[in-house]
Parts: C-alpha cells; sequence; structure tokens
C-alpha cells in the first residue's frame, strides 16, 4: 500500500511576494506563468494503475471512472464565502478536492503506460 506523506505546505510569504511584484507587470505576470508539472505523490501500486487503466475498456468500469470525475474535477467551483476567509476555506477545500481526480488520472495514466509496455 502506498504511504500517505504530504510535504510542507509551499505558500509565498509577504516578502517573497511583494519580491516578485517589485518588477511590475512583468513580475506579476511571471508570478503567474505556468508551473512545469509537477510529480504526482500518493500513486498506487503498478498493479491498481493498471487495474484502472484497463477499467476505462468496459462499460461499468468507464461508469465509475466517469462518476469519479463527476465528483471531483467536473463539479463546479463553488468558492464564494461571506468574507475573505471563508472563500479562502472553500477554495482550499476545492483544491484538496480536485487533488484526488487528478492522482485517479495519473494512475490511469501510468496504468496505460505499464499495459503498453508489456
Amino acid at each position: 500500500m502506498t504511504q500517505v506523506a504530504y510535504g510542507p505546505r509551499q505558500a509565498r510569504s509577504i516578502d517573497q511576494l511583494e519580491q516578485a511584484t517589485s518588477g511590475g507587470w512583468e513580475g506579476l505576470e511571471a508570478m503567474f506563468a505556468p508551473r512545469p508539472e509537477q510529480p504526482v505523490h500518493n500513486q498506487p501500486s503498478d498493479d491498481v494503475a493498471m487495474y484502472l487503466a484497463q477499467g476505462l475498456n468496459s462499460q461499468k468500469g468507464r461508469e465509475v471512472i466517469e462518476w469519479l470525475m463527476d465528483i471531483t474535477l467536473r463539479q463546479p467551483f463553488r468558492a464564494t464565502g461571506k468574507s475573505f476567509e471563508e472563500t479562502a476555506i472553500l477554495t482550499a477545500n476545492r483544491q484538496g478536492i480536485e487533488g484526488v481526480g487528478e492522482v485517479i488520472l495519473a494512475a490511469i495514466r501510468r496504468g496505460q503506460e505499464l499495459i503498453d509496455n508489456q
């Protein structure tokens, strides 16, 4: 079984944000530029990844995976709270939900690669 191990929070301090935006508009654009793809943590074993990938080939398996995407990545984004803090909490909650969907999709991709290499 895969061990769950989350790293420390990687938020920027106020000083780092101020320094990043001190370059004017270019600094602000650089801060929001797409970042290189990060490795996905908490991946299942190769057997589970291949099982998920094979699930796409059956009607029932695909239905399960589509449902998982419906309740994670496809649900509407509703993160408008009554205060800044509530909005931040709702957004963090949504990021956690989407993270589950991203890990599932990464496992399916890994499983498909393993199947293709056999």
